[in-house]
């Protein structure tokens, strides 16, 4: 099955001659010396403002939908959503810092600065658990890269960092627990699947600047998404410039954004208008 990968992966295999995905394994000692110089730089950085794009439409696509989802009064499904919806922001993030993720057996970084090479991120311990797999190496890169210049990583939800609170909420919801919960509500503040209320929650989380919510299990699980989303979508706009969703993209969104009945919160449309 063929499919559209990322464009700095692909330009990396051209760069060291690999036309035959195949025979990308063969080339890893040769990319792990690969140099970042300043055409490469140029050209690379275009490539991963296209990706970076595509990483906010899948998060915020993944954002819109769980809200939907909740408005109609599906949660556990929901959960599973959201935290995607903040491993592709998180992806987003970094590339708005020159950060590219690329592959060969094993997970890397490349950094977009003259002098650069990759460094492989999916290994060592991660909170006692082993490092592997795209989302422990994305969050684990993530909070290395940025630490606590993030105010998400300030603080704590019963002693565990938000991201990693919110990945294993989605491996219970996903894979331990033996059913969804439905129509029981769980996971999320009760009274956000009344009448009208989500709107109110959505608009109390988008505007509290202490970020107070993002550290509460009652409301953490919408609460961190949009913030992370809030953030992202201004560094994307510095990082890869303005009109960048286009019309097609921006009417699913608003389409889902319709069936949540959030229209009215200017704050958070911005995320669906850039």
């Amino acid at each position: 099955m063929s499919f559209e990968r990322f464009r700095v992966q692909q330009s990396v295999e051209v760069d060291l001659g690999c036309l035959n995905l195949e025979r990308w394994n063969s080339y890893k000692a040769k990319f792990e010396e690969y140099r970042i110089n300043s055409t490469r730089k140029e050209r690379l950085a275009e490539d991963l403002k296209q990706d970076s794009i595509d990483l906010y439409y899948k998060g915020i696509f993944s954002l819109c939908d769980a809200l939907k989802n909740i408005a109609d009064n599906y949660h556990s499904w929901a959960v599973v959503k959201l935290y995607y919806s903040v491993f592709y922001l998180l992806r987003c993030s970094l590339a708005t810092q020159y950060i590219a993720f690329v592959k060969n057996k094993g997970i890397y970084t490349l950094k977009l600065e003259e002098g650069e090479k990759p460094i492989r991120r999916d290994k060592g311990d991660f909170y006692g658990e082993r490092l592997a797999g795209d989302h422990k190496t994305t969050i684990a890169t993530f909070i290395k890269v940025v630490g606590e210049n993030d105010l998400l990583q300030t603080n704590s939800i019963n002693g565990e960092l938000v991201y990693l609170w919110l990945m294993k909420l989605r491996d219970r919801v996903n894979y331990r627990e033996r059913c969804f919960y439905e129509p029981t509500p769980k996971y999320f503040f009760a009274e956000i699947f009344e009448t009208k209320k989500l709107n109110d929650y959505v608009r109390i989380y988008v505007d509290d600047e202490t970020h107070a919510y993002c550290f509460d299990p009652d409301h953490a699980c919408l609460a961190v998404p949009l913030k992370v989303s809030l953030d992202v979508s201004e560094k994307l706009k510095i990082f890869a410039g303005e009109n960048l969703l286009g019309d097609a993209r921006m009417k699913v969104l608003k389409k889902m954004v319709e069936g949540a009945r959030l229209n009215e919160i200017r704050r958070f449309a911005s995320l669906i208008s850039l």
